[in-house]
């Protein structure tokens, strides 16, 4: 079902849903939903259906160096370190620290490119010296 729902979003580049969504209350009344809310559904039901787990968080939304480590699939330590660093913004709250949603996605985003970007980098240098060639 989740696929299903998944595809009905046909969603174009980066995701964003194309057409707009209508729901149906149980009383038959219909409402058009806003931009935000379809792209996000279309987003989740992708997810979902590639069974990985959703949730959804407002932007502003203060979260744990736990809850930060799971979202960039690190260590807690190591989102420490980053915050404590300068990398990546964050605020103490007595002795425990809490960063902003919208900062830990900005970041992924942001790392997750420099890694692609050096892996091409990488790819690229080793085309170039015969690396991918079958002896």
């Amino acid at each position: 079902m989740v696929t299903h729902l998944a595809g009905m979003f046909a969603t174009g580049s980066k995701g964003k849903a194309r057409t707009t969504v209508h729901v149906i209350d149980a009383t038959g009344r219909q409402l058009e939903l806003p931009a935000s809310l379809a792209d996000v559904m279309a987003r989740a039901a992708t997810l979902m259906a590639e069974g990985r787990q959703v949730s959804v968080v407002a932007d502003d939304e203060m979260l744990t160096t736990q809850a930060a480590a799971e979202r960039l699939n690190v260590s807690r330590q190591y989102v420490v370190r980053l915050v404590d660093g300068g990398t990546l913004p964050g605020v103490k709250v007595g002795s425990h620290r809490r960063l902003r949603a919208a900062d830990i996605e900005a970041y992924r985003i942001k790392r997750d490119a420099t890694r692609n970007e050096a892996l091409d980098q990488l790819a690229a240098l080793s085309e170039d010296m015969d690396g991918y060639r079958l002896r």
